[in-house]
């Protein structure tokens, strides 16, 4: 078995994956105390640090869709204050920047999912 040296590449992988899953920990258990948007639900679905660890791009679900742009706008106003919670949580030199996403993933796989059941409707 021949063990891998770390390069440059595999420590700067390696490292963003910890500080991603670290992230999103925070990230998740800051919008449940603090998101307030009455009859939505939100879930981080992902985080991701550029190499530079400057920036966070936070993928995040909603439903029902219809509070997306409620949940958007909070998000926008909650912003600040992740980052410095971010800031004291994880001692890191500088507090990254970051972006939310909507991740339209499930919504896809819904899509999918009712094309193929009446494809089968179709079939028979």
């Amino acid at each position: 078995m021949e063990i891998q040296k770390p390069t440059p590449f595999n420590m700067i992988s390696r490292r963003n994956k910890r500080l991603s899953s670290l992230y999103r920990e925070i990230v998740s258990s800051f919008l449940e105390r603090e998101l307030r948007v009455p009859g939505a639900l939100m879930a981080v679905v992902n985080v991701e640090v550029a190499d530079s660890l400057e920036r966070v791009t936070i993928d995040v679900s909603v439903w029902p869709d219809e509070k997306e742009r409620e949940v958007f706008q909070e998000l926008g106003r909650l912003k600040k204050e992740l980052r410095l919670h971010l800031a004291e949580r994880v001692k890191i030199k500088f507090a990254p920047k970051i972006t939310f996403v909507l991740d339209e993933s499930e919504k896809k796989r819904i899509a999918i999912e009712r094309l193929l059941k009446k494809t089968g409707q179709m079939l028979l």
